[in-house]
């Protein structure tokens, strides 16, 4: 660039662009190459050279204006289904199809209900009985702005286990801040929330979280930001929570319920590349409740986080729903009831280009629970 000659890093800035961050070249390729990694590296790079679009500090900032935004989601949900306001995302920032954030917050619907305030220096008086007894729900700026209800009936799920829950008040993650390459930015977050992670860890009570591409977050890019094999804390995924606690989980077993239909669960990408095993876990969870459960093997439905949501995107990524999750999907709408997805993003993409939102596995098992005790 200096001596005026071609920078043919612009050509590996578009190769990259077509990167879904699924991470199935870690594990899937024999080279085990992480592409999303050194894609994030060069993108901070080259963008120490060269300007920012817009849309890559929106993304950036999905945490902090999520945390504002949820607040006011009427305003907010109103303003961004304007036809002028979608067309001026669509063509001039090269963003479209934004979800709706939640008509009402994690903490406002968990008023309806008995809830233990979450206190850390409360916590940490607790006897190992109660603590035994205990779990802190870790929330996500997915879906806690936009999909609240989820949160609250995995807080419920875990009420009907007999659970003590305290839920903990959101801090940024720093997942969309990697993932558009802020790496500097997104060293500080994750310093500052693993310091308080670290301290709520103290407290000996399991720390679960419900979206993949969060909870899996502090078992890959942490660790690499932060140079460190293991973190003094453990974030676990609610099928991992539930298979350690399989006694609860067989005291609330629905066999005896008749006409129990099979589920079908469809697995997001860095939860089967980065978590191997993890979707069969969720086959366990489902036989300790007395509920058939089956895998259903396909690829990446095409949204990839906020790839679906780029313009320059949208017609890849419906093709890459079409080559498989677009089959997997059935046409009867009561068949549609027990299909099941455990990322947020699929779940957009499925109402983006099916009409209807899958339910999470834990949503599944609490209507069972509901209709037998």
């Amino acid at each position: 660039k200096i001596q005026g000659e071609y920078d043919f890093s612009h050509e590996v800035y578009e190769s990259m662009a077509g990167c879904l961050v699924c991470k199935a070249c870690v594990t899937q390729c024999p080279v085990n190459v992480d592409v999303p990694e050194f894609r994030s590296k060069f993108l901070e790079l080259y963008h120490s050279r060269y300007f920012r679009p817009v849309k890559d500090y929106l993304v950036g900032s999905t945490e902090s204006l999520g945390r504002l935004f949820s607040q006011m989601p009427w305003l907010i949900n109103s303003f961004l289904s304007l036809p002028l306001c979608r067309e001026l995302l669509k063509k001039q920032i090269g963003l479209r199809d934004f979800p709706e954030y939640s008509p009402e917050s994690v903490r406002k619907r968990l008023l309806n209900y008995d809830q233990t305030v979450f206190n850390l220096d409360d916590l940490y008086t607790l006897s190992a009985e109660e603590s035994k007894r205990s779990v802190i729900l870790l929330q996500d700026a997915f879906t806690s702005f936009y999909e609240s209800q989820v949160v609250v009936e995995f807080y419920q799920l875990l009420k009907k286990l007999d659970f003590s829950v305290y839920v903990a008040p959101f801090h940024p993650n720093g997942k969309p801040l990697h993932v558009k390459g802020f790496l500097t930015k997104f060293r500080y977050v994750a310093e500052r929330n693993t310091k308080w992670l670290t301290h709520v860890g103290g407290a000996g009570i399991p720390i679960v979280g419900l979206d993949p591409s969060i909870v899996l977050t502090y078992r890959d890019e942490y660790l690499r930001i932060l140079g460190q094999k293991d973190l003094p804390f453990k974030v676990q995924l609610p099928q991992e929570f539930l298979m350690m606690n399989s006694k609860n989980c067989r005291r609330h077993s629905v066999k005896s319920k008749q006409n129990i239909e099979e589920y079908h669960l469809l697995g997001h990408c860095t939860e089967k590349t980065t978590a191997e095993g993890s979707l069969e876990l969720w086959k366990d969870v489902f036989d300790l409740f007395g509920l058939d459960l089956r895998l259903i093997n396909a690829g990446c439905c095409g949204m990839a986080g906020t790839y679906g949501h780029e313009t320059e995107h949208y017609e890849e990524s419906l093709g890459i729903y079409n080559l498989s999750w677009r089959k997997k999907i059935p046409e009867d709408p009561f068949c549609r009831q027990n299909i099941l997805t455990t990322g947020f993003s699929c779940r957009s993409q499925v109402k983006r280009f099916d009409g209807f939102r899958p339910l999470h596995p834990v949503q599944a098992l609490l209507r069972e629970i509901k209709s037998v005790f």
